[in-house]
């Protein structure tokens, strides 16, 4: 059967009719054409399990990484980082669309893109301590791609790999601490390239972004993304507005640390203890509170101007969302890793609030992976 692409979904799968019917190809741009070979039917759409490839698109490249096809790093590395970036601001404005009912395109900033290769601060190595390998874990399984090199890191996240004696020596020390993910049997290890070194795990250093110093370790959340990190702060800034800020799901103290030496009542809000302790260091002035930010929303008994929240792939939620509009604050500044889960957040955000402007920021360009933000502001 041939199926042709009407546009991607969240994910980076094309949206194709069978017979009526939604379906979801694997690795298929708009307006490309494909036979399929096998798929399974679900309740609501058939999901694609092969295809072939009738025609290309002009957007198609041909992989740089000779690992492609194999490591399951990279699911988005067959279009340049301008493609990339412009095929997730659709997906964002068609996710939302769906979703809400609303057209976003006419606020939608142009996304926002930055170099593919030697742009990652950030991984997970895997590491076979009996064979004495380390790499990523494959396409669809959990067996293991050995790499000595990987385009998208840095310099010397490259080093590590390509003299990897240093991760095999933590590896061993992790061994009965850690032990190894039972699942695929490896150790796994978090880096980071800091501003004078590769931390690994529990190691602590600093990353200096802009005029921003960052206390973090490995094995926390930071932006994988040094470079384009400013203009997600630009965004923010830009669009904080009033005296009282609130961060939610504050991490390390990323967006309170935006606020510094600005005489702003700041109160971040994040559940990780380990997480608070470094944003203490990174944004001193704001007051910190450990606890689940649904549960803390619920005591929440204070004014504020701005919100800003940037939550796990899971969102909000139907019962967050609702409380966080009831506090009326002028504005809500809403960053987004999902936008599935955000288009379902936007859908309560949006009786109480108006989206007024909207980004792409296009962290992992070999990835389907999309980042935005969006503005609301109170009705």
């Amino acid at each position: 059967m041939r199926v042709r692409c009407e546009y991607l979904k969240a994910g980076g799968s094309g949206v194709c009719r069978i017979d009526g019917k939604t379906a979801y190809v694997p690795s298929l741009l708009p307006g490309e054409e494909a036979e399929i070979i096998s798929s399974r039917e679900k309740k609501n759409h058939i999901e694609v399990v092969e295809a072939h490839r009738l025609e290309d698109s002009p957007l198609r490249i041909k992989p740089s990484c000779p690992y492609s096809g194999s490591c399951g790093g990279c699911d988005f590395d067959y279009v340049s980082e301008e493609s990339s970036a412009f095929l997730k601001k659709d997906i964002v404005i068609n996710t939302v669309r769906r979703s809400t009912g609303e057209d976003i395109s006419s606020v939608m900033l142009p996304p926002v893109w930055g170099r593919k290769e030697g742009y990652r601060a950030r991984c997970r190595i895997h590491v076979s301590l009996r064979d004495r390998k380390l790499g990523f874990l494959s396409k669809k399984s959990n067996s293991l791609v050995e790499v000595s090199s990987c385009p998208l890191l840095t310099v010397r996240l490259n080093e590590i790999l390509s003299n990897p004696s240093l991760v095999f020596t933590r590896a061993q020390s992790y061994l009965f601490s850690k032990g190894v993910n039972p699942k695929t049997g490896f150790i796994e290890l978090s880096l980071f390239d800091a501003d004078d070194r590769v931390l690994i795990e529990k190691d602590e250093g600093i990353r200096t972004i802009g005029p921003y110093v960052f206390n973090l370790s490995a094995n926390v959340f930071f932006q994988s993304n040094p470079h384009l990190l400013p203009e997600l702060f630009r965004f923010v800034r830009e669009n904080a507005e009033g005296h009282a800020i609130m961060d939610l799901y504050s991490g390390v103290g990323t967006f309170s640390a935006l606020f510094e030496n600005e005489g702003k009542d700041v109160t971040a809000v994040e559940r990780d203890r380990y997480c608070l302790s470094l944003a203490r260091r990174n944004a001193p002035s704001a007051a910190f509170y450990t606890d689940d930010v649904s549960s803390w929303a619920r005591k929440v008994r204070k004014s504020v101007d701005t919100v800003i929240v940037d939550p796990p792939r899971t969102g909000l939620g139907k019962d967050t969302s609702e409380l966080i509009a009831s506090w009326n604050a002028e504005r809500i500044i809403y960053v987004s890793c999902n936008s599935v889960t955000l288009a379902s957040d936007l859908r309560e955000l949006t009786r109480r609030y108006r989206i007024v402007k909207a980004q792409v920021f296009d962290f992992y360009p070999s990835s389907s992976h999309e980042e935005s933000a969006v503005l609301l502001e109170r009705k």
